[in-house]
Order: C-alpha cells, then sequence, then structure tokens
C-alpha cells in the first residue's frame, strides 16, 4: 500500500454513498498521500445539443451541481489531516479520467465498478472496462456497497520469461498480501496452468503418453512457481497458495466465488510487448466474469494510448 503516494478518486457525486472516497481518505492518512477527487460532466448526445438551444448552459448548471457536492466531499476528508483537492471534469469519462492521470502524474485511480446510468452488462460498466484497458496507473475498481476487503486474491502467471510478467507477478503478490493486512484479512495467490492443445495432443498419443506431459507440464509450472514464492517468503506448501489446473477465464472466476474474494488483484497487460497495449484476451475474458472489486495493475512501461490535448 506504500507505493500509492497520489490518489485519483473518480466518483459519480448522484450516488447515494460515496464508500471509495472514504477508503481513498483512509489509505492517504496511512501512507501520507495526497488525494483528488473528481466527476465527469460528459458531452451530451447530438440529438440533445441540437435540439436544445440552452445545452451549454445546462452543461455548466451541472458542472457547478457536481462541484458542489465535491467541496462536501472534501470538507469531510479534511478533518482527517488529507490533503485534497477537487475539480469537475469535461468530456468523455474515461478520456478525462485518463487525462487527469498523465497531468496530474498519479498512481492510483480509485472508482466504483458501474456509474448510476450505466447500460453496460455485466459487473463493470463501460468507463471502468476503458480505464482497465487504457489507465496507465494502477485502476481499483469497487463495488459500491463493499470497501472492505477480508479475502485477497492475487493472481500470478510465473510461466514466462518476460521481465513485464516479472514485474507484474511481484506486484501483485506484495499489493495482496498489504492489502489483506491492511483490512485485517486473508490472501490468496493463485496460479492457473493447463497443457498447450490439450485435446488435440490427447487424440493423437496414448493415454500413458498423454499423462506423462500432463505430469512434466505439472512440475515444471510447480517448480517455477514454487522459486517465485520462495523470493516473497513464501512456499508451495503454504496454505494460501494454489494452483489449479484449467483456463484462467473460467478457473479464476471460479475460485473467486467459491471462496468469498472480495477483491481480485490482477495485471492487465498481454505479452506482446508493444507499447500501449490495451489488455490481453485472458484478462478482457477473466475480468467479463469477475463479480467483485477489481485492483488492476500495469507494468511500468505501459504507454496509454490516450493523449493529453494539444
Amino acid at each position: 500500500m506504500k507505493r500509492f503516494q497520489k490518489i485519483l478518486v473518480a466518483t459519480d457525486t448522484r450516488l447515494d454513498s460515496h464508500p471509495i472516497v472514504d477508503e481513498a481518505a483512509d489509505i492517504a492518512v496511512h501512507n501520507g498521500a495526497t488525494l483528488k477527487v473528481v466527476d465527469v460532466v460528459p458531452d451530451f448526445p447530438w440529438m440533445v445539443r441540437l435540439t436544445m438551444k440552452d445545452h451549454q448552459h445546462v452543461r455548466e448548471l451541472m458542472r457547478d451541481e457536481k462541484q458542489e457536492k465535491l467541496d462536501e466531499l472534501a470538507a469531510r476528508i479534511r478533518k482527517q489531516g488529507v490533503t485534497v483537492e477537487t475539480q469537475v471534469l469535461m468530456g468523455q469519462t474515461s478520456v478525462e479520467i485518463i487525462r487527469e492521470v498523465l497531468r496530474g502524474g498519479y498512481d492510483l485511480v480509485l472508482r466504483v465498478h458501474k456509474g448510476k446510468d450505466s447500460r453496460r452488462q455485466g459487473f463493470f460498466g463501460n468507463t471502468g472496462m476503458r480505464l482497465l484497458r487504457q489507465c496507465p496507473c494502477a485502476v481499483w475498481l469497487v463495488t459500491a456497497e463493499k470497501t472492505q476487503f477480508q479475502h485477497v486474491l492475487g493472481c500470478v502467471d510465473t510461466s514466462s520469461e518476460d521481465d513485464t510478467d516479472s514485474e507484474l507477478n511481484d506486484n501483485v503478490f506484495d499489493l495482496a498480501e498489504s492489502i489483506s493486512q491492511y483490512h485485517g484479512g486473508v490472501f490468496s495467490i493463485l496460479h492457473t496452468w493447463s497443457v498447450w492443445n490439450a485435446q488435440f495432443l490427447r487424440r493423437r498419443m496414448s493415454e500413458e503418453e498423454f499423462d506423462a506431459i500432463v505430469q512434466r507440464s505439472h512440475d515444471q509450472v510447480k517448480s517455477r512457481f514454487d522459486r517465485f514464492l520462495g523470493q516473497h517468503g513464501s512456499s508451495w506448501n503454504a496454505e494460501n497458495v494454489h494452483l489449479i489446473e484449467g483456463e484462467p477465464a473460467s478457473a479464476i472466476p471460479s475460485y473467486a466465488r467459491d471462496t468469498q474474494v472480495d477483491l481480485v488483484v490482477m495485471g492487465t497487460i498481454a505479452r506482446s510487448g508493444i507499447s500501449g497495449m490495451v489488455m490481453g484476451n485472458t484478462a478482457e475474458q477473466i475480468l467479463s466474469s469477475i463479480e467483485c472489486s477489481v485492483l488492476a495493475l500495469k507494468p511500468s512501461n505501459f504507454v496509454s494510448p490516450i493523449q493529453l490535448e494539444q
């Protein structure tokens, strides 16, 4: 948790309560971090602009109303000794949040997992998914009802030699552990594995040959996983360590549901190494099935496709 020193909270002032603001303030207090709370007045649809003569004035009224509510939230936070700013941004919500991250050099964005008027099916709204894909810093999407994380799940993949993957794995482990300690809960570390092209191989070799490949694959994954755990003072035999056979897109959401996970910590970048890459297909599939809070991490070399206005 100590890694977060500049926190941006993107809230929706139309909501009845704002637990993520309180959570961010608590993190700021314990870490000596600064805090900025923002809301966004989105662009009006073109039909509204066409038919409403005073649409610009209406946007200004909406901005003033949101600013008033932000100031009320900030006044409460400042009583805790937190340095906090507020601002109403204007434009497409996800784009303006990311631009604010770029302007201010923030290292964490907190947002409710779904806005008040979200039309997107699934647990996360359109803005949340765009932030997960394109925001250059860590994004923490929090369920509106719950900010106490008694079971934190860190998802790692140690099967790659890539430095980016190693960086993400280390950060996932450290944050899952520290967040669970901060909330007085527990954390689990999960690694899924499977045999490459298993169905194809099973059809073209004997059962004994296929079983031997499965065992060798398991042993190799286990060895690398155990070596990684040792670097973090843990081991394969730890009670909170799990190596599960299965595809991550189904195994991770299933484990999270079955064990009542409150927060999943994971990396969201494909292994292509392309600067500005958004999310890999596996991460997209995992997030489409998760129904709890998510803290998504980016590697230090990630470059957002969103740029500041010239």
